[in-house]
């Protein structure tokens, strides 16, 4: 592959903001992969920032959805209690609501367990 900004020239590296393949007096590092100099720069940076953010949202989506599915537990918990103890005759509504909320509860632990790193 020849680099883009001089024909003559081999690429050593691809711009990871526009794919063009560039020499080295184009390339420039910043951090996490290689830029056209003085055109992607910006980019570059700005998409590693992205990525990053990503990777620390992930990381914290599976504790979210343990910790909503411990909110549902409970709550399907105490809604099978009630409904047993029939609390003020409500037992018929909160026996299915406590079945709804387990439900939920494995759904979440499930969806969560997901995004485990492997």
């Amino acid at each position: 592959m020849r680099c883009f900004y001089h024909r003559e020239r081999d690429a050593v590296a691809t711009c990871k903001n526009c794919g063009r393949g560039v020499c080295p007096d184009c390339a420039v590092d910043v951090g996490n992969g290689l830029a056209c100099r003085d055109r992607c720069e910006a980019e570059v940076r700005s998409l590693n920032e992205i990525i990053s953010r990503n990777k620390t949202a992930y990381q914290k989506t599976q504790s979210a959805y343990a910790r909503t599915a411990l909110f549902y537990a409970v709550v399907a918990l105490a809604c099978a209690l009630a409904a047993v103890m029939d609390w003020r005759g409500y037992g018929w509504v909160l026996g299915p609501a406590g079945v709804i909320f387990a439900v939920a509860a494995y759904l979440h632990y499930s969806t969560g367990r997901k995004f485990e790193r492997a």
